[in-house]
């Protein structure tokens, strides 16, 4: 899927051919919402598809539906185009809901070296298509990618230009993410890579405390072009809609 920083790009498997997609590699949602700094392969195409559960700490209990083809379509920059369909209540994230379509695009500055990390850009931008949605948001989000051996971490930070807002509820919110991810087994041979992450948000209304959360998760190479994932986290700080527990697993394909 992305490339893994230069050395993974010329890494074969035993039949000979290169990894197509990688366990070691983060797209938001799979398992977790932090991402790394890098787009997929020129060229390339990635499906990535789930199943999740959320339990508020009020309100019902919802299940969700995430589907995202992502295309290399230039040099270090790929589009991604997506949508998550959710049962009741159909909110996905207080603006986002059941079947908003969601267009996106992420651009690699460098690849990291010894001193440097790793820097992206991803923009994206909801379209009211779903369930009672109403007004156009757009998200702009810097990513950074930094490893330690084995160990990399990852920091994103975002903000969130909303409309169609109610009244007493923000226009724009920002969000802070800092994760780290560990291949087990390295560094002679992984096919798991364990995620974590902490993040915090502005909450929806306007006065109202930030979310606080964490989440934990995997991801499992099953093939040279499939790997598999499951996370979960919980939002343990924060308004009293906040989220008690989520749960998500996955599949992403490359072809």
């Amino acid at each position: 899927m992305k490339r893994l920083r230069t050395l993974f790009v010329v890494v074969m498997i035993a039949n000979g051919t290169a990894f197509a997609i990688d366990h070691s590699n983060l797209d938001e949602g799979r398992p977790l919402r932090v991402e790394d700094a890098y787009p997929i392969a020129e060229g390339e195409w990635a499906l990535e598809t789930g199943t999740g559960i959320v339990v508020p700490r009020q309100g019902s209990t919802r299940a969700v539906f995430p589907i995202s083809v992502l295309y290399g379509a230039l040099p270090n920059f790929h589009v991604g185009l997506g949508s998550i369909l959710s049962t009741d209540p159909r909110e996905i994230g207080d603006q986002t809901k059941s079947g908003d379509l969601q267009l996106s695009g992420l651009y690699n500055f460098n690849q990291e070296t010894l001193t440097l990390p790793a820097f992206g850009l991803k923009s994206t931008v909801n379209f009211p298509s779903g369930v009672d949605s109403a007004g156009v948001d757009a998200e702009i989000k810097a990513l950074v990618t930094k490893s330690f051996g084995n160990l990399s971490l990852h920091g994103n930070a975002g903000y969130r230009f909303l409309s169609g807002t109610r009244s007493g509820e923000r226009e724009g919110r920002y969000q802070l993410i800092l994760g780290a991810s560990y291949p087990v087994g390295a560094p002679k041979y992984t096919r798991t890579t364990l995620v974590a992450d902490v993040f915090t948000e502005q909450s929806a209304r306007t006065g109202a405390a930030n979310v606080f959360g964490a989440e934990i998760g995997f991801r499992h190479q099953l093939t040279h072009r499939t790997v598999a994932d499951a996370g979960v986290g919980s939002e343990f700080a924060g308004p009293g809609d906040r989220s008690l527990f989520f749960f998500t697993t996955g599949v992403s394909i490359g072809f």
